[in-house]
Formats: C-alpha cells, sequence, structure tokens
C-alpha cells in the first residue's frame, strides 16, 4: 500500500481528497487543527491534530513509512477579510517551507503544493500601474511566495516539488463564501446577487474533476512543473454566471453591472490548459451545466434539512 500525507485534510478540498485517495488504495495520515468523526473514526487514516504544535512535535506525531508524496492543502484565511490579515498569511508561507523541511525529515520525496489563480492575479497586478490593490492580495501575495519560496527550499533539500494552480472550485459539501456557493444559495432563497459586468475571463471546476486531477499529477506530473487545474475552457465571467442562473432560477434578475470590477484581467495564455491531460491522461468528467445542477441540489437539500 502507497503512503501519502495530506495538510488541510478536514477541509472542503481535503475530505474529497483523502476520500479519494483511499478508495486508490492509499494509506492517508491527515494533518489539520480539527477532524469530524468521518475521519478520525476511519481505521485507515491517522489523524494528526496540528493545532499549537512545534514541527518536532509534528514529526513525531507521523507514523514512520515510505511516503510517496505530501499534498499541501492547508492554507487559513481562503475568504473573506482573513485573506487581507497580513500576519496569517505570511504564516502560511512559513508553514509551507516548514512542511517541505518536514518531508525531507520524514524521507519523502515529492511536494504538491495547492496554489491558487489568486497568485496569478497578484503576479499581473505587479506588472500594472494606475490599479489600487485590494486586500486580496495580501492572500495572492501569500500563495505567490509560498510557491517560490518552498519551490525553492525543496530543490535545495532534493525534494520534487510540483505546484497545482486552482481555478475556482466549487461542488457537492462545500460551504462557503465564495462565488458559486454563495450565488447559488442566494438564487435559491430568492435574494439578488450582485456582479461586475462579467467581461473579465474566469474559468471553473467541479470538484470531483479538480481532486482527480491533482491524484493524477501527483502520480504521474513532472516535478518543478506547474499544473494548470480547471476546466481548460475559460471564458467571460458573465456567460458562466448567466448558464448558473438559468439552471438554478430562469426567472431571477441577476445585477451584472452592480459591482465595478476594479481588478486584474488574466491572460489565461500564459497556461498550458491541457497540461494535465497530455502529462497524466486524465480528462475532466464533468460539466459545468451538471456540477451546477448538482451543486444546486445539495444547498437544496441542505436547506430543506434545517427546515425539518
Amino acid at each position: 500500500m502507497k503512503n501519502v500525507i495530506v495538510t488541510g485534510a478536514n477541509g472542503f478540498i481535503g475530505r474529497t481528497l483523502v476520500k479519494s485517495l483511499l478508495e486508490k488504495d492509499y494509506h492517508v495520515v491527515a494533518v489539520d487543527i480539527r477532524f469530524d468523526d468521518e475521519l478520525n473514526n476511519d481505521p485507515r487514516i491517522v489523524c494528526v491534530n496540528v493545532l499549537n504544535k512545534a514541527l518536532s512535535e509534528i514529526k513525531n506525531s507521523i507514523p514512520k513509512a515510505d511516503y510517496s508524496c505530501f499534498f499541501h492543502l492547508a492554507w487559513a484565511g481562503t475568504s473573506g477579510p482573513a485573506r487581507a490579515d497580513y500576519a496569517l498569511q505570511l504564516n502560511n508561507v512559513k508553514l509551507t517551507c516548514d512542511y517541505v523541511q518536514l518531508c525531507k525529515d520524514i524521507g519523502c520525496k515529492r511536494v504538491v503544493y495547492a496554489s491558487s489563480i489568486n497568485e496569478m492575479e497578484t503576479y499581473e497586478y505587479l506588472q500594472s500601474d494606475d490599479i489600487e490593490p485590494s486586500g486580496g492580495y495580501i492572500y495572492g501575495t501569500g500563495k505567490l511566495a509560498a510557491h517560490l519560496m518552498g519551490e525553492t527550499v525543496a530543490k535545495m533539500n532534493g525534494i520534487e516539488f510540483i505546484p497545482v494552480i486552482i481555478t475556482n472550485i466549487y461542488g457537492v459539501g462545500e460551504k462557503s463564501a465564495r462565488m458559486i456557493y454563495t450565488s447559488i444559495n442566494k438564487l435559491i432563497h430568492k435574494e439578488h446577487c450582485s456582479f461586475t459586468e462579467g467581461h473579465q475571463m474566469y474559468d471553473f471546476i467541479y470538484l470531483t474533476d479538480a481532486i482527480n486531477s491533482i491524484i493524477a499529477v501527483a502520480e504521474k506530473g513532472k516535478a518543478f512543473n506547474r499544473y494548470y487545474i480547471g476546466s481548460g475552457e475559460p471564458k467571460p465571467l458573465r456567460e458562466f454566471l448567466l448558464e448558473m442562473r438559468d439552471i438554478v432560477d430562469p426567472e431571477a434578475g441577476i445585477g451584472l453591472g452592480d459591482i465595478p470590477f476594479k481588478g486584474i484581467d488574466i491572460s489565461y495564455d500564459q497556461f498550458d490548459l491541457k497540461k494535465v491531460q497530455r502529462d497524466t491522461g486524465y480528462i475532466n468528467q464533468v460539466p459545468f451545466p451538471d456540477g451546477i445542477r448538482m451543486t444546486a441540489e445539495y444547498i437544496r437539500s441542505e436547506i430543506n434539512g434545517s427546515e425539518i
């Protein structure tokens, strides 16, 4: 049996990654600051609580084994005001480098680092003028810094490092302040949704496709190559939003243009959008309309359950 470590294992993405790894007969060491019963009670999982623990204590809590990959998903402050908390985001950067060092200490030779499309937004902002920074750039700066510093620390210590640049993930099980979940929730409750004009380019990927892509990259990806995790077919945001509206509530009005757009419009030409498919053979399975239908059904079931 192959052994792996997953940080952020109790999060929205982490729990699905752990479940998928177990289905592929991996033995998983789950690392987080808290765990739900599903993780705690599964005999195939070793849960390591890292709350207020030094790196040496974490190392001693990880069973000795031959680990094939370290999936680093843990990141505090991914949404809301915490994205602008520079102390929190700087600590995320340090933690990434510490975990790479931990890999050397326990003999794990490969790290998959989960970064964000916000990293690229921040990079493009730095090359632009006459645009005022928002608090979200502190989060993006943290992701960018952790990518470069973590990768460099890995190279210095003989560790293979693979960054995955994840676009906007959505899907069943999510409860967050991110766009798809909050928008579907508002549409279901007949609340008004406000957006920019939506001319900026965007991309979305359903949760299971993102997870399967990440695992495929861990197994077959090339070290020190970045992999774009998305549908591979970006288009103007308004097209996604109108498609979502038509599926969830065709009669709803949505406020395209309610919010002025003051950010950076990312050029997706900088990504090799088919690199995952070419290097690993994995092809996405869930088109955007199907993913929206499943997510809306999940949110409705959650709402109905809470009303019982």
